[in-house]
């Protein structure tokens, strides 16, 4: 009875055991199976992912730092090219340039000349050897063109002709710099970036295959871990997008940018960008007059925009404080003030302060949907286009006034000889005639001598103004040399010149009558045009008819006698 009974107890505890051993080893062999399964999975999942990956990496060990060293390698150019504008364009022969510049002109040699060598480097490296020639070879032409503006730099006498020819060949081999610097960040963006860009999305539609067959293996962990590894690739892919379609817009507003060549184009260019890059919010960009008292509308991407109410950039908080301020609701109490009780209702704003050749003047004002502040793409966007436009405003504006200086004389302002000449063969070339007359200070060198120049030149400034008011628009005045004028009168007999000449001199004399400089006089000398076929012939005539009123007394104006031949053939 007891032995039956053990065997009847003991019977199930085998039977359990044998259960437990069983479900176990279902347990081991349905782990065993996931393990591998996992394992395989990851295998095949993990290839596209790495290679994505190598994909991104590709980018950031190439693409970008290639970029990054382009852009510094123009940016070293543009600076080289005002360089050039200001110190030696702008050289007199026998002037010599501020030696502190010169050391800034070398050592942006030295920079532009190691940036061209890493970024050749680099060029090679990922495989654009041909690039990375054409950059050496357009850098050592650049060099060669250098020595030659030594004795520009040092103040060696050289004609315009050659001083032009000279600074002609660096321009023409600093641009071709240029024009190839921006060939080889087309190709940086279109053969690194794009074509990684192509690779990593072919790889991640693989990777969506590959996770939809692990669902039908009806694996948990194998789902959990696809999912896993394909969110991060999908947040990867979709980053690495957003870079790419990012770039390509930052490339195409800089070209577009760079086609410009006046303020109104710029505008144009940055008003169609910001439609473009920030279609959901409303902008707007002021700028401040001349002045600097008053904002004007530049630009806006929306006709219909209200706009901001400021007047000024002394009254704007963001051109004030000199960077971005961010404003979620124009209800909020420390909302800008002219954001609040608008008519179109309230809103969300961010302002950019703009800055031009490093001084801010003005501000792009952007609104939204009241409590969404625009996304940080927007406002990269915002910025990157606020920038780029006024890097091209400030660059039209220095080579506007480098014009200007070229044709100008730096202490009248009235034109320089060269630019006198240019305005003669445009008339002779029209068939207009005109009177040429000369015009010389009296006594000058007694003014220098007894009040200092200072005041010689408060005398040389006050005339040219006077010419400058008592002329004409279409009339040519021109400082000719020290204290002596040329002014070319078109479509004007002589007898008429004579008397704006005389006007001339009673203007002059009404404005020295106020004491507040020492008094003098002014002595002219008036040819025809007729009386020469060449200007240097009928400047010699006026010059002639100036000295006779020079002797007969000075402080007059006298008529060049018409020549011999020009008489026998009337």
């Amino acid at each position: 009875m007891s032995e039956t009974a053990g065997a009847g107890v003991r019977a199930p505890r085998r039977s359990s055991r044998h259960r437990r051993f069983h479900e176990g080893g279902r347990i081991f062999a349905s782990g065993a199976v996931a393990v591998i399964a996992i394992v395989l999975a990851a295998i095949v999942v993990l290839n596209p992912l790495n290679a994505t990956r190598d994909d991104l990496r590709q980018i950031a060990t190439d693409g970008v730092p290639l970029q990054a060293q382009l852009l510094a390698l123009r940016t070293t150019v543009v600076d080289w090219q005002f360089f050039i504008e200001r110190h030696i364009d702008a050289l007199v022969p026998g002037a010599v340039a501020d030696p502190t510049e010169l050391v800034k002109g070398a050592q942006l040699i030295t920079q532009q000349t190691r940036q061209a060598a890493v970024l050749s480097l680099h060029l090679e490296r990922v495989g654009l050897a041909s690039d990375a020639r054409n950059l050496e070879a357009a850098m050592q032409a650049f060099t060669k063109t250098l020595p030659k503006l030594s004795p520009v730099a040092s103040g060696v006498a050289i004609d315009n002709a050659n001083l032009q020819t000279i600074v002609d060949a660096e321009r023409t081999a600093i641009e071709h710099v240029w024009i190839l610097s921006t060939q080889i960040g087309e190709r940086i963006s279109r053969d690194i970036t794009k074509s990684e860009t192509d690779q990593a999305t072919n790889r991640l539609t693989l990777l969506r295959r590959i996770v939809l067959a692990a669902v039908a293996l009806e694996l948990l962990v194998l789902i959990v871990v696809t999912l896993v590894f394909g969110l991060r690739a999908g947040r990867r892919a979709h980053a690495r997008q957003d870079v790419g379609v990012r770039h390509a817009y930052e490339t195409r507003v800089q070209q577009a940018l760079e086609m410009t060549t006046t303020e109104a184009d710029v505008y144009d260019i940055v008003g169609e960008a910001l439609r473009e890059s920030v279609p959901d919010l409303r902008v707007e960009m002021l700028i401040a007059d001349s002045s600097r008292a008053h904002f004007r509308r530049a630009l806006s991407n929306d006709g219909d925009f209200e706009g901001c109410g400021v007047i000024s950039p002394l009254a704007c908080p963001a051109a004030t404080v000199g960077h971005a301020l961010m404003f979620p609701s124009s209800g909020a109490l420390d909302a800008c003030p002219y954001l609040k009780n608008r008519p179109s209702g309230a809103c969300s704003a961010a302002c950019l302060p703009v800055s031009i050749a490093g001084r801010t003047v003005g501000v792009t004002h952007a609104v939204g949907r009241d409590g969404v502040l625009p996304t940080d793409t927007d406002i990269e966007a915002l910025n990157f286009t606020s920038r780029r436009g006024s890097e091209r405003i400030a660059m039209i504006r220095a080579f506007a006034t480098s014009e200007i200086q070229a044709q100008t004389d730096p202490l009248t302002g009235l034109l320089n000889r060269r630019s006198l000449e240019n305005g003669v063969r445009d008339l002779r070339i029209e068939g207009v005639g005109f009177a040429v007359a000369y015009g010389d200070l009296d006594h000058f060198k007694v003014l220098n001598d007894t009040h200092g120049h200072e005041a010689g030149d408060q005398a040389l400034r006050l005339f040219a103004r006077v010419l400058t008011d008592s002329l004409r628009p279409i009339d040519i005045a021109a400082r000719y040399g020290g204290e002596e004028f040329v002014i070319v009168l078109p479509d004007c007999s002589t007898d008429v010149a004579i008397s704006v000449l005389e006007r001339v001199r009673e203007t002059l004399a009404l404005t020295l009558s106020a004491g507040r400089m020492p008094p003098f006089t002014v002595t002219f000398g008036v040819a025809s045009s007729d009386y020469a076929e060449e200007f240097d012939e009928v400047v010699a005539i006026a010059d002639r008819a100036l000295l006779g009123a020079k002797l007969a007394g000075r402080n007059r104006v006298a008529l060049a006698a018409m020549p011999a031949e020009i008489r026998a053939g009337a």
